[in-house]
């Protein structure tokens, strides 16, 4: 019996190593914008979390956003890629994406958000969604979304970018990125220029200069949250404890 008692702790600690990391996690970005700063354009920094059913992403910028501020949330599932849109024809008309492989995107506008995944050669939606917090006037706006709104699930591993631009005809738009979390600087579109998009002109997350999107440093990995951790941190310890009787007997 000492020893099953000794064995025990050992399982449990084993069981809990065994489970993945926090889900929270902040991205850095420069907070640079175009010159217009009260656009809301200078992206600082990016919170990713999520839960069983749902994930967020809280954009933080270095100055109030306007109500035309336009951000894409651009998601490429890691190992998806292939199976993504490669083009830069944007929900939402500002001419940016991936070109390994778009696989969902979330699209922002004054109130709130609508989220897309990329299926049978479109993009589809289920419908738009309001800001979970903040938006027009302020330095944040999170938006939360069904995990299955963007095509994940739990234990997915996925690449992302966020990147603003804006939408309204009146300021120009359509038009690509003026600003990107994934960028060390200002993000000029493919033509070098930072003018409204030309129907030549796009901002591609994966190869402009600059970019540090498909490494480490813009993944994110869809983990079961702590409850649920801790449920299969006891299961764990509850199976091993049945085959420790059945060893002993």
């Amino acid at each position: 019996m000492k020893r099953i008692t000794t064995i025990l702790p050992i399982i449990s600690l084993l069981a809990v190593a065994a489970l993945p990391a926090a889900a929270q996690q902040t991205y850095a970005g420069t907070g640079e914008a175009d010159g217009t700063t009260a656009d809301g354009d200078g992206i600082s920094s990016v919170v990713v979390n999520n839960n069983a059913s749902s994930i967020s992403f809280t954009i933080n910028s270095s100055a109030p956003m306007a109500s035309y501020i336009f951000y894409s949330v651009e998601i490429q599932q890691v190992g998806q890629g292939g199976s993504g849109y490669t083009g830069f024809v944007n929900p939402f008309g500002p001419a940016v994406g991936i070109s390994t492989g778009e696989n969902a995107v979330i699209d922002t506008y004054g109130n709130g958000a609508t989220p897309y995944v990329y299926s049978g050669g479109s993009f589809n939606t289920a419908g738009g969604i309001p800001y979970a917090a903040g938006g027009t006037g302020t330095t944040s706006a999170t938006i939360t979304v069904p995990l299955s709104a963007v095509g994940l699930a739990l234990g997915n591993s996925f690449y992302f970018d966020v990147v603003s631009g804006y939408t309204s005809v009146v300021n120009g738009g359509p038009q690509a990125a003026y600003g990107a979390l994934d960028n060390t600087g200002y993000v000029p579109e493919s033509d070098g220029q930072y003018q409204p998009y030309d129907g030549v002109a796009h901002y591609d997350s994966a190869t402009s200069a600059g970019t540090t999107f498909g490494t480490a440093a813009t993944e994110y990995t869809v983990v079961p949250e702590p409850s649920t951790c801790a449920l299969i941190g006891l299961g764990a310890l509850a199976f091993g404890r049945r085959s420790l009787r059945r060893i002993v007997s």
